[in-house]
């Protein structure tokens, strides 16, 4: 074996890395491998289930005790630790296994009914396996027979080697629902990714196993190999994913009409990420359109795009209200909208802006910068700085106009859909509106305007005031730490908000920023993080609530992991970075050796093959049984 790359504590392989032979990444693919179910019990005179109730015959459940130890506060006495015994039997003391639900835990339990969660994980899996093997593969049918080890979850593989073959498979368990299969339909119209019934009234319950798959280990009917979505070597020349609908199931926003061969539903799951696949798309599209080869250089530019897809899906929409609201004769209050400075100065920067998402701000880590020496940026910088601000604040002050305003208006104020959803449902009622007039499928009006003489209007009006409202609130004392109440737009850079603080499961001081001397702080005392460019769903992964109106709710938790590129040369090129650094001690300087060009976009070589890397060593761990 000869491997190198990332991985995680614990864990005895490399999970993304290079041999000398072949190359490989990993995204997340949310397959839907699991399943809630509504239980009934039979209870003992304690109120603990003892048996599930299915289609009339009494199962029996599990119980697995478990004792919580606790140190006794206020005793003067150090880690003086006893068993909690305040802790109720349905609340913790007892965990309740349903063996139907592939010994799946009762997470929930009011009187006599309850919800069970099934997952195809739950048994032994094999996941460590494929790592081993996919180190020892020589061609893409190894790297493929590999992944078959991979049970419990599931990713979307990449694969490249020196002889020029490049491949994709999404493995992972897959179980067969008995509806799905049987009836080609959701029985009782409830479909697996809500909460399905566990009685046997309808026929939710996972299909018995019949067959086996390579490998496989869970005790239900799968989805064979054959059908998961894979390609080796397409007619496209690429193959790109960024957590997105693999094979297109849901475009019709209808996860669920689509056949097996030889029957049944074929279903993966109902929920994607797409907008960051869809500026991937239109990267790699213009590149094939002007057929000019894709670069190293052009991955790491693409890898550091920040460019939110629903800013351009959404932004004509804006400007068209801007522009309808000084039409001869436009209702007047939209008028007074167009007529009021500042909204008429934002959407001319909002109509300027390049898309790009920059700091703004000499403190603000952008692409290209050198870390230990920040520059001042640029006035193109500041300018989409302040657009990025600008675009962001009207997109969430729009989600609370439309979509929860009009939600909220019908009781469903506790039901509001999430980020992905609400910008589909945003981007489907403007595109469906010259037949729809703003409504959705169920009826419901959602802009609703009182006064507005037609539904163009009523849309034009609510688009403009949220514009104003983002103004309003950019203004306001939540942002005081940020603008200091300006109403300069010039202000408003985007770096002042979106910023990330690098958290560590043990806090302080492990945190970065944070009570250490490593010299990446706080952008200022109420303004914890350093400021990176970024948005919802960008490439350069950065996400940010589409629903955010407070001053630290602009921050996002995740991004990264591994940003690689490389080139399948003999030997191969590749370069890497990673949010961190070498060693986990806080005394080392390793601890943060690779934060600072992961905070530009910049990489370091990755060595490959084990002479370069005793060439270039620098320290040796060795394990031994």
């Amino acid at each position: 074996m000869d491997v190198v790359g990332v991985s995680v504590p614990g864990t005895p392989s490399v999970l993304l890395g290079c041999t000398t032979h072949h190359c490989w990444g990993q995204t997340v693919n949310p397959m839907d491998m699991s399943d809630a179910f509504s239980e009934k019990f039979r209870l003992n005179t304690y109120g603990l289930p003892t048996h599930t109730i299915h289609s009339g015959v009494a199962e029996p459940v599990i119980w697995i005790f478990q004792s919580y130890f606790a140190n006794t506060l206020g005793d003067q006495i150090a880690n003086n630790v006893a068993r909690v015994n305040s802790i109720g039997y349905t609340n913790g003391g007892v965990t309740i296994i349903v063996p139907r639900r592939n010994n799946g835990p009762v997470v929930s339990i009011t009187g006599d009914t309850g919800i069970s969660f099934a997952y195809t994980g739950w048994g032994a899996t094999q996941e460590l396996e494929t790592y081993r093997r996919i180190a020892r593969a020589q061609n893409v049918a190894e790297f493929r027979e590999a992944l078959t080890y991979f049970d419990g979850a599931s990713q979307n593989f990449g694969y490249a080697d020196i002889e020029g073959n490049v491949a994709y498979t999404a493995p992972g368990e897959l179980p067969l629902r008995t509806d799905l299969q049987t009836l080609g339909r959701a029985d009782g119209g409830v479909p697996p990714f809500v909460v399905r019934d566990g009685t046997g009234a309808l026929k939710h319950d996972w299909l018995p196993r019949t067959t086996s798959q390579v490998n496989q280990v869970t005790p239900f009917e799968l989805l064979p190999i054959a059908e998961m979505p894979n390609a080796t070597n397409p007619t496209s020349g690429y193959i790109a994913n960024a957590n997105n609908d693999p094979v297109g199931t849901t475009l019709d926003n209808n996860a669920l009409n689509q056949n097996r061969p030889g029957g049944g539903v074929y279903y993966l799951n109902a929920r994607y990420a797409d907008f960051r696949m869809g500026r991937v798309d239109r990267l790699i599209k213009a590149k094939l359109d002007a057929n000019v080869k894709v670069s190293l250089t052009d991955m790491r530019q693409w890898q550091a795009n920040s460019q939110p897809l629903d800013a351009e899906l959404l932004r004509p929409a804006l400007l068209t209200a801007f522009d309808n609201a000084g039409a001869t004769g436009a209702w007047s209050q939209l008028a007074a909208l167009r007529a009021d400075p500042a909204v008429a100065e934002a959407v001319g920067r909002i109509r300027n802006w390049d898309l790009s998402t920059p700091t703004g701000i000499r403190e603000g880590y952008d692409p290209g910068d050198n870390p230990a020496n920040l520059p001042e940026p640029s006035a193109a910088e500041v300018s989409n700085s302040v657009a990025a601000t600008l675009y962001t604040f009207w997109r969430n002050q729009t989600v609370r106009n439309v979509i929860d305003a009009t939600l909220t208006r019908v009781g469903l104020s506790s039901q509001l859909p999430g980020n992905e959803e609400t910008l589909r449902a945003i981007k489907n009622l403007l595109d469906t509106f010259p037949t729809a007039r703003g409504k959705g499928a169920s009826g419901l009006d959602f802009f609703v305007v009182s006064g507005a003489p037609n539904p163009e209007a009523a849309r034009d009006f609510l688009l403009l005031k949220s514009l104003k409202d983002g103004l309003t609130l950019l203004a306001s004392n939540e942002f005081a730490p940020a603008y200091g109440n300006s109403t300069n737009q010039d202000a408003y850079r985007w770096g002042k908000l979106h910023r990330k603080v690098f958290r560590h499961p043990l806090g302080e001081p492990f945190n970065i920023p944070g009570n250490n001397p490593f010299p990446i702080t706080n952008l200022a005392a109420n303004l914890p993080g350093v400021a990176r460019p970024g948005n919802y769903e960008v490439v350069d992964d950065s996400d940010v609530s589409v629903r955010a109106n407070t001053l630290n709710g602009f921050m996002f938790g995740s991004g990264p992991v591994r940003r690689f590129v490389g080139s399948m040369t003999t030997p191969i090129t590749a370069q890497q970075i990673y949010p961190g650094g070498q060693s986990g001690s806080l005394l080392s300087p390793a601890y943060i050796s690779q934060l600072p060009r992961w905070l530009v976009n910049a990489y370091k070589p990755l060595v490959i093959g084990r002479d370069a890397a005793v060439a270039g060593e620098v320290s040796r761990l060795n394990f031994t049984p």
